[in-house]
């Protein structure tokens, strides 16, 4: 059922040029599904630690995947910039911070955290590349200018941006990977319910050459 799986996997590919699924073999085509599957886990990690939807933080990855970086990167900055906000009204230092470059906390504790990125980005572009700008930064990020900078800069530049992967997408990763998960758990199941009893008999062969090793070094 599995090979049919990927067979009629294959079949709807070659709508893609006949090259493309000949090249694609149930292992490769099994690789793509598991990385695929990986990514769209963490985009929903991502939405559900921070509060931002799906389809604005696979703008964020998108603008990071086009700078040659990946959902890792987004997640760092989105993650440490959300907690600031939470915190701006706490901590004199991060409220400052955000004044500083002409934005207001609380305008945007109240939109979606991944545009609320993107509009301090937008923000942080129009200011210097000196001192004071990286320890803007740093206070906002957790990151250097080197490690967050180009990320910044590239999310200001790419103005309005949508997402490529939908929330059904995701819901569907999700299901696959905990199916896939129980099936996992079946399996293993099933694999210690047969080994039980060729344990038994291997221990049972054993104990007879045992008794015999020892009759004989008797006679």
């Amino acid at each position: 059922r599995i090979d049919s799986a990927f067979s009629r996997a294959n079949a709807a590919l070659a709508g893609l040029g006949a090259g493309l699924a000949a090249a694609l073999g149930p292992a490769a085509l099994g690789a793509i599904v598991a990385n695929t599957t990986a990514g769209l886990l963490k985009i929903k990690d991502l939405s559900e630690a921070t509060g931002s939807s799906i389809e604005k933080i696979s703008g964020l990855e998108d603008v990071a995947r086009r700078a040659g970086g990946s959902i890792d990167d987004v997640s760092g900055i989105l993650i440490k910039f959300n907690a600031a906000l939470k915190d701006a009204d706490k901590t004199a230092d991060l409220g400052e911070a955000i004044k500083a470059i002409g934005l207001d906390a609380e305008k945007l504790k109240a939109i979606d955290p991944a545009e609320a990125l993107r509009q301090t980005a937008v923000a942080l572009s129009q200011f210097a590349d000196d001192g004071n700008k990286a320890r803007l930064v740093q206070e906002l990020f957790g990151k250097s200018v080197k490690d967050a900078g180009p990320y910044l800069r590239e999310l200001a530049e790419a103005g309005e941006f949508y997402g490529s992967v939908t929330e059904d997408q995701v819901l569907a990763a999700d299901k696959f990977s905990k199916n896939l998960a129980q099936l996992r758990i079946h399996a293993e199941d099933a694999a210690r319910a047969m080994s039980g009893p060729l344990i038994d008999a291997f221990n049972q062969v054993a104990g007879a050459f045992s008794d015999t090793d020892k009759k004989a070094g008797e006679l």
